[in-house]
């Protein structure tokens, strides 16, 4: 018995399915039956007798036996099911009625022969019926029972009562045992249909449970997009995908500018609804170009199949520009972000998921850093630039620290009494295998990897031995990185040195910049206040380039704030600037601070900011970076000016 199952959905339409199959032999077979019941009385009976029933009934079983044949692949409907199997029950009590009552009518023409065919026929046919009807319980109960009764009456023409007797009771005791086996049958049948049932709809259950975890685990929840496991699971896909087609992927990673100062000043709810907002408007934009994912914080990324071409990646990415920077409003706000976007592509830039991601994770770099708010897309000048980085961190991590790094001196001047009030220290690297290595290359290099957190203390020493041997009103002014400030073991080191060092911690003034800060601001916040505690002075660096506010500031331990070169440059030419400078002067006294500008090169810049009320001043105007040998020189000159400027006046 076929007992393939799989497609029905019930016990129903499980049974009709089992009938499908064995029904079709079993028409067929009572055919036989009835051809070989007419064989063996043709001679015996009137033609008319023995032609006459199985022409009327043969075409009809031969069409319902098509009928079912064709049906066997075929599940209806349970309610169809279940009519079918009562039509069918009724049909079968039916035709074996008649059958057996024709094979019957035909036993007064034979003889004993025919009388064993009629019984042997009449006899299989119960079989059948008990074996093959297994779905049919009621109706192949019958019809053995119509068989049996026939059994019985063809039996009493046996002349021997011990004979009639026999052959009743193995008749009755066949069919007995026959429909205890064949009920066995059906129960194990109906024991299968509704285990596998079971196993299905439990499978379906853990199937259900697994896409669901599976979309759960590659959803991020605050954005409703893919995460970063789904976008490098999808990343490797395209790429997999592309290499059996040679078709280009490119992949994009895109920060938003601005979106910490607006979580810190407004909370982190309006934040995470800012953040929502912004997933869908980059979903949005990008359209059918290709599939956005959040990589955490406010960074996200998209995947883009079959584009390379870096004219049309860079109108995408000024597209998604533009759309960033259209205000949104988030409740009672209206916020007003920015973004910058970095693109590479494959094969052409990388050759793998996590090269892709780094040479994406450069363009953005290199947008943020020259000029932000614009998108960049990989080239070949970036690849040797990557290289160079590589090589660049490979020596400064092998090199001889204490011997090669060494620091030059940038005088901050009070302008009006010509004094230097600090000395900036700037780190530089002589490498004996790369030569002078420009601060602009390695230091960058280091705040990459995080090295930079090596340089510092080695650094600070140095700084600190040399103010030593200076006049106690110069202090010096050293730059920490977000890497230094957001660690409170690395920030307790740094106070450590400062500590053992001998010089008094208010001749030291730590720089740190807004991008540094925003890296983690709380932690941040938290160090800022350990390095005030100790008697240091704090100084924000490049103020104007990042993304801070005005109650951001107010929360930080500043003592000073450093104008950024930029809006020196044009100072002559450009009003905005003048009015950007004024405002922050304006801004610092206001706050109590200080306020120092940077990139003054010319007396005509030097006379503006003093007419803005500027005094606190640095740049090539006064001096470029001097080593620390000349620093004793370049301040006993400043004495020699300030002493001839003395006297003159007196005279």
């Amino acid at each position: 018995m076929n007992r393939d199952f799989s497609k029905a959905r019930s016990i129903e339409q499980a049974r009709y399915h089992a009938l499908a199959k064995v029904w079709p032999a079993l028409y067929l077979a009572l055919v036989g039956d009835m051809i070989a019941v007419s064989f063996v009385h043709m001679a015996m009976a009137p033609w008319w007798a023995t032609f006459l029933f199985p022409a009327i009934l043969i075409p009809k079983a031969l069409i319902c036996s098509v009928r079912w044949y064709r049906n066997r692949d075929t599940i209806p409907p349970v309610d169809e099911c279940v009519r079918a199997i009562r039509v069918l029950g009724i049909e079968v009590v039916v035709w074996m009625g008649l059958i057996v009552a024709w094979e019957i009518w035909l036993a007064q023409w034979g003889n004993a022969d025919t009388l064993i065919v009629l019984m042997l026929c009449v006899a299989g046919q119960m079989v059948f019926l008990q074996f093959g009807l297994l779905q049919l319980r009621l109706a192949s109960l019958v019809s053995g029972a119509i068989c049996l009764a026939g059994l019985i009456y063809l039996g009493s023409g046996i002349e021997s009562l011990v004979g009639t007797i026999g052959v009743v009771t193995v008749l009755v005791m066949g069919f007995g045992s026959f429909a205890l086996i064949a009920y066995g049958y059906y129960f194990d049948f109906t024991s299968l249909v509704v285990s596998r049932l079971t196993l299905e709809t439990k499978a379906e259950e853990v199937q259900l449970l697994s896409e669901t975890n599976f979309r759960l685990a590659n959803t991020d929840s605050l954005t409703d997009i893919g995460n970063r496991r789904r976008c490098f699971h999808d990343l490797e896909k395209a790429l997999q995908a592309a290499a059996d087609t040679g078709r280009a992927v490119a992949f994009g990673v895109l920060d938003l500018d601005g979106f910490k100062a607006v979580n810190d000043s407004n909370g982190h709810v309006v934040g995470d609804r800012l953040l929502h907002a912004m997933a869908a408007r980059i979903r949005d934009t990008l359209g059918e170009f290709g599939d956005v994912y959040r990589l955490g914080g406010d960074e996200f990324a998209f995947i883009i199949a079959g584009e390379e071409s870096p004219e049309r990646l860079l109108e995408i990415g000024e597209d998604l520009i533009s759309s960033v920077q259209t205000p949104i409003r988030i409740g009672d706000f209206n916020m007003l972000l920015g973004c910058s976007i970095g693109f590479a592509t494959y094969p052409k830039s990388a050759e793998s998921a996590e090269e892709l991601y780094d040479r994406a994770d450069y363009a953005l770099f290199h947008a943020k850093r020259t000029g932000r708010s614009r998108p960049v897309v990989f080239n070949e000048e970036h690849e040797r630039s990557v290289r160079q980085t590589a090589l660049i961190e490979r020596t400064l991590r092998a090199a001889d620290l204490e011997e090669e790094l060494y620091l030059t001196f940038q005088p901050i001047v009070d302008s009006h009494q010509n004094k230097t009030m600090l000395l900036e220290c700037l780190a530089r690297w002589q490498s004996p295998v790369l030569g002078l290595v420009s601060p602009a290359q390695f230091i960058v290099a280091a705040e990459q990897s995080g090295f930079i957190s090596t340089l510092t203390p080695i650094l600070l020493r140095k700084a600190l031995l040399a103010i030593q041997q200076w006049p106690g009103e110069v202090g010096i002014s050293f730059n920490l990185s977000g890497h230094d400030i957001v660690a409170p073991e690395k920030v307790l080191n740094l106070i450590g040195i400062l500590m053992h060092s001998g010089v008094a911690p208010n001749r030291v003034e730590f720089e740190v910049t807004e991008t540094a800060i925003m890296m983690n601001l709380d932690q941040a916040l938290a160090n800022l206040h350990l390095l005030k505690a100790t008697g240091a002075r704090i100084s924000l660096d490049d103020f104007g380039t990042g993304y801070s506010s005005l109650s951001q500031i107010q929360k930080l331990p500043l003592d000073k704030i450093k104008v950024d070169a930029s809006f020196v440059r044009d100072l002559e030419t450009n009003p905005a600037s003048r009015k950007i400078v004024s405002s922050v002067t304006a801004l610092s006294r206001d706050l109590s601070l200080s306020c120092v500008v940077e990139g003054v090169e010319t007396r005509e810049q030097l006379d503006i900011l003093q007419g803005l009320g500027c005094s606190l001043i640095q740049g090539y105007f006064y001096s470029r970076p001097m080593r620390e040998g000349d620093v004793e020189a370049f301040l006993d000159q400043q004495l020699e000016l300030r002493s001839s400027i003395e006297a003159s006046a007196s005279a």
